[in-house]
């Protein structure tokens, strides 16, 4: 079936554009959409072993961040082409095992074999219940399903073993900061789960879009995206890397930035997986493009400014699980002053009264300061203003990114 536009992601960019959640909400929730339809049918031979292109995407943002509101337009659409989702509320584990046990599906081998898998997505927007380590048993599964066992079995008092071989499983969620804080302690986040997570971090909605019906071109890219979703889900069989793309990725594995994605203490196993990260990203960005399943080193460069893109904010998602007691308050200081861009003395006293005393709140943004965060000011009348300083890294990969994936944005905006 040919494709009606050259590249979806770009496309689905710009059909979301007139919506409020940030544009990197809207980004992952398309690399999630590609996911979910490629399902356990694709993968990538690399060396003594099968990647396959699930994920584990968290969107964390505040209450009314439009968190929800950007996993919901592609949800449709992955709904209209019949992909196999969980149920919107999975009260246990162990409804989450039967519902993999229950997602049998086939498909036709390059060498006509019919192949059995079971491919499950799970779009929730109360992500806390997969992230409560109350649950040790929860976590490790989890885990393990990340991989996407040929072999996997588990326990139950009624039925005896389970077997959930050849599953795969790909998680999309939302949560609050206060949510995430309270379901994990420190040690979980060092655990393995987390290291299989890649958290997408916003502070509110982008802009306020009080009209947002579609135009008349906005319903036609809306039927394109999703006849060629139908495209995508019809791939199967194993994608193929392009000398340039081995070429490219050997020379970025090699060097110390494959592992120094995120500069944190509790990005240390996420950051031996990054390799694994990328080359999953890698996957979808292809299937984007194109049917013949070739991965090119141009699909390497974009998949890799995302990530780095994304590996920017993802510490905030944490700043709330600190040793110390002020870790919370410095964390909503910290995402008060990102989300507003610029706030005075008076805002933050205001703001924050009930939290800090003022002599805490000094030390705080000195805290925020020292480490670059924050930049203060004096304003002609003599205020004292806080500014959230931009990281110069972040500059360049937006730019970057403006000129790829976002190319297509505010073209033709509202055409007829």
């Amino acid at each position: 079936m040919a494709r009606n536009l050259d590249d979806w992601l770009e496309h689905y960019l710009k059909f979301t554009q007139n919506s409020e959640p940030p544009r990197l909400y809207h980004l992952w929730t398309g690399i999630v959409a590609i996911s979910s339809c490629l399902q356990r049918k694709c993968w990538l031979s690399w060396g003594h072993s099968d990647i396959y292109p699930n994920l584990y995407v968290i969107l964390v943002g505040p209450s009314g961040g439009r968190k929800g509101t950007a996993m919901k337009i592609a949800k449709n659409f992955l709904h209209e082409v019949d992909v196999q989702l969980s149920s919107d509320s999975l009260g246990s584990i162990q409804t989450l095992y039967k519902e993999l046990m229950d997602a049998v599906d086939n498909f036709r081998s390059e060498d006509g074999v019919i192949l059995e898998h079971r491919s499950l997505s799970v779009w929730s927007e109360e992500f806390q219940v997969f992230l409560r380590d109350r649950d040790p048993i929860l976590i490790a599964n989890l885990t393990d399903l990340f991989d996407c066992p040929k072999r996997w079995k588990y326990s139950t008092l009624k039925r005896g073993l389970e077997d959930l071989s050849k599953c795969w499983l790909t998680m999309f969620g939302a949560i609050t900061p206060t949510l995430l804080q309270s379901s994990l302690s420190r040690d979980a986040v060092a655990g393995g789960l987390i290291s299989r997570i890649i958290f997408v971090v916003g502070y509110g909605k982008a802009k306020k879009v009080p009209v947002p019906f579609l135009s008349r071109e906005e319903q036609a890219l809306r039927e394109s995206l999703v006849q060629d979703l139908e495209s995508i889900k019809q791939l199967s069989g194993p994608f193929r890397p392009t000398e340039k793309y081995v070429e490219a990725y050997t020379q970025w594995y090699m060097s110390p930035e494959a592992t120094n994605g995120v500069d944190s203490d509790k990005f240390i196993g996420y950051n031996e997986r990054r390799a694994l990260h990328l080359q999953k990203i890698c996957m979808t960005i292809s299937a984007s493009q194109r049917d013949d399943m070739l991965l090119t080193e141009e699909h390497f460069q974009r998949a890799l400014y995302i990530l780095r893109h994304t590996e920017r904010e993802m510490p905030n998602a944490f700043y709330g699980l600190g040793r110390g007691l002020h870790s919370g308050v410095l964390s909503d200081l910290m995402q008060y002053i990102q989300a507003n861009g610029r706030v005075s003395w008076q805002q933050i006293i205001k703001r924050f009264q009930l939290d800090a005393l003022p002599n805490e709140l000094t030390t705080y943004l000195g805290l925020l300061e020292q480490t670059g965060s924050i930049k203060p000011e004096r304003s002609t009348t003599n205020k004292t203003y806080f500014t959230a300083i931009e990281d110069k890294c972040r500059d360049d990969t937006e730019g970057y990114l403006k000129d790829t994936l976002f190319r297509h944005m505010d073209e033709n905006k509202g055409g007829e």
